[in-house]
């Protein structure tokens, strides 16, 4: 059988058991409880009787009317979530030989407000208070559930009526002790709720030491979720308000909405992370944020005070927990992810206990001992099983400790034996390395032509080699015209495709040893080495009609066209790169200032006077 099989089976049987022991209860009817010498206690829950009233209208006075007394019914043993006051009555009958003093126990803490009224037999009658509104220190009696005093004279039989308001759900398991009873209910019942506890905090502890010596996330979640969990707990059964907010009872009622919608969270982020479901269920991985979302809207509407729709919605969102948890876990398991074997087992059985108490709490399922202590029953199994379940994970991560150790030595193997020729690769993705940062160091990211220091570098290097050589050298600074207007009227984008095509017009037309760099915004400047004026005066001309030629589709068919100013180096002449490109500069403004679309030839032999260079009229720009 699947294990999913199994789960299911089990669930339906613990949900059918509870229906089938409610039928027989509703059957019973009701009856005076008999006090008698040396008794222990007496459960009540069976034998009060119940009146709902859905306004909240009825007093005290209207419902121990006669006309009234009928519309009392045996008690079904469920009632959860509701927004009426329940009334109750039973009658105790005393054997006693002497007067005797009893404690009437409300074994559910999380009921707002209660009402209990005392008859003195001649009409009048004794109120008081108890729930978990009510400061600690103003019950009646100390003490983690409500718990009320009763004196009875010996064949005194009395009727005593309750009233029960809540903004969260109401259960009514009412019993009848003794003193001494009591005292050793109480004691034994702290004991089990130490070891309890105690075991979540060493779990707590295990979980926190695992995280440290492993780093895995999973354990430091699961740390939340046992603290919220174990909180959680300590809320539902008393402790929480007696113990650590004793004074501030309104703390109390917003903790348990609060608490669920926490330990959800932590429970989903702790389940994805031990399923790894973001890798084995895109699906689930979604529906896992999806329940966290809704748990953050949960403790939202708790702190804008509407409790009594938060302690519904948090009820409903740990119920759909159940198979959502258990499928996601079977999804991965049967992907593959063998962790999830011991999580299926562990959740599985516990969230089952989980589905039970959220019945429980909406009045679906009756007061017993299973239904009342589903969470802590289930959650002791699934403490145990998760430890298995931790250890397994814990073997796992050992296991690939080993199997990295042994690959990294296997690879330290393969590495002497191949230094040589790893540290041959290192060096040539380094040249790489380097070659691409000198690139990217000296190129404009436009055009991809040498970028301004480049080409200035470029031609000093080039003037060095002609002075030695005694070889010819060109320049020429060229210019588009009315580029400005170009970027104006048709946008930045067009006058960067027109300056990425006139520097391929560049590239394709030049020679292979020319130098081409962008010397700044819509100005480059050529190096033409080995060059005369005629040779270099016929190549520039062709290139000038080569980029009047072109055609760009962003440009509504306007030409675009160059400028250019030339310059020879003459020998003899001791002149640097810095003197050859501002004379080459002002032989440009000369094509500019005579109609654009040309070529205009400098003369350095006058490039040492400060004056300017030789065709310029005044010597400047």
């Amino acid at each position: 059988m699947n294990n999913h099989h199994w789960l299911l089976a089990l669930l339906a049987l613990l949900l059918l058991v509870p229906f089938l022991e409610t039928r027989a209860f509703e059957q019973q009817a009701p009856q005076s409880v008999i006090l008698e010498n040396g008794f222990s206690y007496a459960d009540l829950t069976e034998k009060i009787q119940i009146l709902i009233d859905p306004q909240q209208q009825l007093g005290f006075k209207a419902i121990s009317s006669t006309g009234r007394q009928r519309d009392f019914r045996l008690n079904s043993g469920k009632i959860g979530f509701t927004d009426a006051a329940v009334w109750i009555r039973f009658s105790l009958e005393s054997r006693f030989t002497t007067k005797q003093p009893v404690i009437l126990e409300i074994d559910f803490p999380l009921i707002d407000k209660i009402e209990f009224y005392e008859m003195d037999g001649k009409g009048n009658y004794r109120l008081r208070f108890g729930g978990d509104s009510i400061p600690f220190n103003l019950r009646e009696i100390e003490f983690r559930n409500t718990l009320f005093k009763i004196e009875l004279e010996p064949g005194q039989t009395a009727t005593y009526y309750m009233k029960f308001t809540s903004r969260g759900p109401i259960q009514l398991p009412l019993r009848i002790w003794n003193y001494q009873a009591f005292t050793e209910h109480s004691t034994s019942s702290h004991l089990w709720h130490g070891l309890y506890f105690g075991a979540i905090l060493m779990l707590i502890v295990a979980s926190v030491v695992g995280y440290n010596l492993f780093r895995a996330s999973f354990f430091l979640w699961y740390a939340y979720y046992l603290s919220c969990y174990g909180l959680l707990n300590f809320t539902l059964v008393g402790f929480a308000g007696q113990f650590l907010w004793p004074e501030t009872p309104i703390l109390q009622q917003y903790a348990t909405s609060l608490l669920v919608n926490l330990v959800i969270i932590g429970a989903v982020v702790f389940s994805g992370k031990l399923l790894d479901i973001r890798k084995y269920s895109r699906a689930f991985f979604l529906i896992f944020r999806t329940l966290i979302i809704l748990a953050l809207l949960g403790i939202a509407i708790s702190l804008a005070g509407r409790l009594e729709v938060a302690n519904r919605i948090a009820s409903l969102s740990g119920m759909a927990l159940v198979p959502i948890l258990i499928s996601a876990a079977i999804v991965t398991y049967r992907k593959g992810n063998f962790a999830a074997r011991y999580f299926l087992v562990a959740w599985g059985v516990f969230l089952i206990f989980v589905f039970i108490s959220g019945l429980y709490y909406w009045g679906m399922l009756p007061y017993g001992f299973v239904t009342a202590h589903a969470l802590q029953i289930g959650s002791v199994f699934e403490v145990t099983m998760l430890g298995v379940a931790t250890a397994d994970r814990v073997q796992l991560l050992n296991r690939e400790k080993e199997e990295a150790d042994r690959l990294a030595n296997k690879y330290l193997v393969l590495l002497n034996e191949k230094l040589e020729d790893l540290v041959h690769e290192r060096t040539v993705e380094l040249e790489e390395s380097n070659r691409k940062l000198h690139e990217l160091a000296t190129h404009d990211s436009l055009t991809l032509l040498l970028n301004h220091n480049a080409i200035i570098h470029a031609l000093e290097s080039a003037i060095s080699a002609v002075e030695r050589h005694r070889q010819p050298l060109s320049i020429a600074m060229v210019d588009i015209d009315r580029f400005k207007q170009i970027n104006d009227r048709f946008g930045h984008q067009v006058g960067d495709d027109v300056l990425v095509a006139i520097a391929n017009t560049f590239t394709s037309s030049l020679r292979g040893y020319d130098i081409i760099g962008r010397y700044g915004g819509e100005e480059f400047l050529l190096i033409l080495p080995q060059t005369n004026t005629e040779d270099a005066g016929e190549l520039i001309e062709r290139l000038r009609q080569s980029i009047a030629d072109l055609s760009f589709t962003g440009t509504q068919g306007k030409r675009v066209t160059i400028s250019v100013g030339m310059i020879a180096y003459l020998h003899g002449i001791k002149i640097d790169a810095d003197a050859m490109i501002r004379c080459a500069d002002d032989a440009l403004y000369r094509a500019k200032a005579n109609g654009r679309d040309r070529i205009e030839w400098g003369n350095c032999t006058t490039i040492l006077n400060k004056t300017g260079c030789a065709g310029s009229e005044d010597g400047q720009r």
